[in-house]
Parts: C-alpha cells; structure tokens; sequence
C-alpha cells in the first residue's frame, strides 16, 4: 500500500500544487494530510477545495482548532498577534475544517502531532524526549505526525515517531522547495521516502495581496509571507519579542500598538519594514 503524506500546508497553494502534481505521478493508494491545512498562508479556501478534488483526506491540526475557536468568538484569540485566525473564519465554515483527529491504519497512528495533544513540541527532542519516555502504551505504537515544520524521527523502546515536515512552511530548508512523503507498506515493512518538489514561491506575494489578508493583516502577511518564500522561521522570533513588550506593557493580550512597534523594531531580512514590503510588491 502507498499513501502520500502531507503535513502542515498553511494555506500555501503554490506549494501544494506542486506536490499534489507530484503525487499525481506516484499513483498512491491514499493521499493523506496530517492537519494544519489552513490559516497563515493567503489561500485556505482554494487549499481545501484543491484537497478535496485530489480525494485526500485531511486530519485536524492546531490551527483548524484555533480557527473553530475564533469562530465562536473566544477571547483567547482577540489580540493582534492572532488576526490571520480572524481571517480565516470569516472566510470558512466550521464543516470545512472539521476533521477527525486521527486515523489508524495498518498498524500505526497518523495524527498531526500526538494524539490527543496537537501541539505537542515534535520538533524540539529536549522538551519532547522526556515526554516521550513517560509515555506507556499497551503495545508497540508507531505514530506518523505533523507538526514540526522540519522532519523529525525518533526511536525508542516500544516506540516509534516519524515527523514529516512542513508542506507549505517550513522552518529550516531550501527557498522554493516543498516536502512531503511516501510511504510504503509492504508484508512486515514500513518505508517512508521523503521528496522534494520546487515550486514558484514568488507567486506568493501576489497571493497574499490578491486574497485580502495583506490589507486585513499585513504585519502577520509580510511575516509569513517571507518564511514562505525563503522557508526560514521568522514569525516565533517575531511573536515572542510582541509577547514580550506586550507583558512589560501590562497588556492583557497583544494590543495593535505594541504590533506595530516589534514590526518597527523588527530587523527584516530584506531591510524592509511591513509598509515599504507591501508597497514594493503591490
């Protein structure tokens, strides 16, 4: 049995053209989506509707969960640091993110990071090794996660935990490549191939810009808009100095003005603040 496995897209169409086109020649037997389809790329509907024609069945991430949430109003997600979220429920219906959270077939566990925790830290083995070693299960599991824009594996007794990477997002890996894996199972065997496919990533800012989100949030568009392109993590740095100044501020969450002083403060790569980035490419 082949299945092509996707992980974490964020809405980035270009790239997951390109892999759906990959795919397309490898003739799987299933295309599956190990969650975080939408929110911070431009295109989440196009994204779903691209999914749902190549007959790939999705699984929940954390971020159709925090858009469920936004969409229902919760608090939580009222701050700036958050807008992309508000974007996207005003473009989604709760039914076109709502998906099971995970899938068992043949043996292992598919699911977007543990189950039953979908932000479990997968990508950083000094918080997840621990974890994962206070983990008993009945039987020897093999789980197939998302979650860590960077493929991640590890080993232990009992256990077994391959992380795919990033589709649309990745945090560390070459501009205009996307990623994503096949997997074989054959008669006692379990092969995962990773692939990389290159794609026009200068389309994106196009996107960003044709879809409305530059306008609706254009600090959260420039900084996803640049990982995206040059697939380098720029928005954790980037939220966490907003966490920051917004605490010392006293700030019961992150207010619009302390957005715009870290973009302000903010040494972009290209040397361009949010307004000349968005002029620049308009």
């Amino acid at each position: 049995m082949r299945i092509a496995l996707i992980a974490d897209i964020h809405a980035n169409l270009p790239a997951l053209e390109a892999v759906l086109s990959d795919i397309a020649a490898h003739q799987p037997d299933m295309i599956l989506s190990l969650g975080d389809q939408v929110n911070l790329g431009p295109c989440p509907r196009e994204t779903l509707s691209l999914l749902r024609q190549a007959g790939a069945k999705c699984l929940s991430g954390n971020h159709e969960r925090y858009i469920l949430s936004a969409m229902r109003g919760d608090p939580a997600y009222a701050g700036a640091n958050f807008a992309s979220l508000r974007f996207n429920a005003q473009l989604l219906k709760p039914e076109d993110i709502t998906f099971d959270q995970t899938l068992d077939l043949e043996g292992i566990t598919f699911c977007h990071s543990m189950p039953g925790d979908d932000r479990f830290p997968i990508n950083d083995p000094t918080l997840a090794l621990p974890r994962l070693r206070a983990l008993h299960f009945d039987r020897p599991r093999h789980i197939i996660c998302g979650h860590g824009h960077n493929p991640t594996h590890y080993q232990l007794p009992g256990l077994r935990v391959d992380g795919i990477g990033s589709a649309g997002c990745m945090d560390e890996g070459a501009p205009g490549i996307a990623t994503y894996t096949l997997l074989e199972l054959g008669r006692n065997s379990v092969v995962l191939k990773p692939i990389n496919v290159a794609y026009d990533a200068q389309r994106l800012p196009g996107l960003f810009l044709s879809s409305g989100m530059a306008a609706y949030c254009p600090i959260m568009a420039h900084i996803i808009c640049l990982q995206m392109m040059q697939n380098h993590d720029y928005l954790v740095p980037f939220v966490r100095r907003a966490l920051a100044l917004s605490a010392a501020r006293g700030e019961a969450r992150v207010s619009q003005e302390t957005w715009q002083d870290t973009d302000a403060e903010t040494d972009w790569p290209d040397g361009e603040g949010t307004a000349a980035f968005w002029q620049r490419h308009g």
